[in-house]
């Protein structure tokens, strides 16, 4: 998330875009887009949303990759937004999670988490910092955790490099849903798809080249690299479940061509063909980093 400093949610900023606030206020307010905020976890509601990711396919799937990880870990959940994988990771095993947030909002950042605080109970610290500086001492943290926050560094190396160093030897990154693209023309079609950059701006994306560069240069070794389609992580909202993610190929073709295409996902070679056109790389694919320090 971003920092919007004083202003408040019913100004634009000196480009004349919203502010963050702003323009999840209006998303909020617009029926046209009530599945992007139950999806996205944007309700005003952040107990309600935490709950909810919580006991989501994705949260199951990041508990499968860390495993024992969490068991009494110190965790930093890196650019918290409204603390709802905070609020995950200490409902899961963590002895003490530190939400570290930029952006004071009490829609989308620290004051969100305030208040998940006090409606939860949930003991969870909450730091104002950027991942390029972090307010944590060096080696202080077992589990590092980052959801749709890496594309967002203003100089991802250095988050990275940060990231290294608060982590104590053994410990691990996990980095969900991170946007992708080849080249400039990709970006730019991403962007211009992107309903929150369009009103606030602030979105981003790198190549997989640069995120595996800044991974290593950062003191990083990568463990698992999962693509758009390889976890039910990166491809939610699409599919909301593994099996919904094992039947995808099936539900696009019965989309496309009614029953005939259901029974011709049964025939050899028609899966392939289907996970093929699907696995084609799309402006802002995401992908998920598990890594070691």
């Amino acid at each position: 998330m971003t920092e919007h400093g004083p202003q408040s949610a019913l100004q634009t900023n000196a480009s004349g875009r919203m502010t963050l606030d702003e323009a999840i206020l209006r998303l909020r307010a617009d029926p046209t887009w009530a599945d992007l905020v139950q999806d996205a976890y944007l309700g005003r509601n952040v107990a309600g949303s935490a709950e909810r990711f919580l006991r989501s396919a994705e949260w199951t799937e990041v508990r499968r990759l860390l495993g024992t990880r969490l068991d009494e870990a110190v965790v930093a959940d890196i650019g918290a937004g409204a603390g709802i994988a905070s609020y995950a990771l200490q409902r899961s095993g963590a002895s003490r999670v530190f939400a570290v947030e930029p952006d004071a909002s009490d829609e989308v950042g620290r004051g969100a988490i305030q208040r998940l605080c006090e409606e939860t109970l949930a003991p969870i610290e909450i730091l104002a910092g950027w991942g390029e500086a972090l307010p944590l001492l060096d080696a202080s943290v077992d589990v590092a955790y980052s959801r749709q926050v890496l594309h967002h560094a203003a100089d991802l190396e250095c988050f990275l490099s940060e990231v290294g160093r608060i982590l104590r030897p053994g410990g691990v990154l996990l980095a969900c849903r991170e946007h992708v693209v080849d080249d400039d023309t990709q970006k730019q079609a991403f962007l211009d798809a992107h309903p929150v950059h369009q009103l606030a701006g602030g979105e981003n994306a790198f190549s997989l080249q640069r995120y595996l560069g800044a991974i290593a240069a950062g003191g990083l070794t990568l463990r698992v690299l999962l693509g758009p389609w390889d976890s039910v992580i990166n491809a939610f909202p699409q599919v909301r479940s593994v099996d919904e993610l094992m039947d995808y190929p099936a539900r696009r073709l019965e989309e496309r061509f009614g029953s005939l295409g259901r029974r011709a996902s049964r025939l050899p070679g028609v899966t392939a063909l289907a996970w093929r056109r699907i696995r084609r790389p799309r402006p802002g694919r995401m992908y998920s980093f598990l890594c070691t320090r």
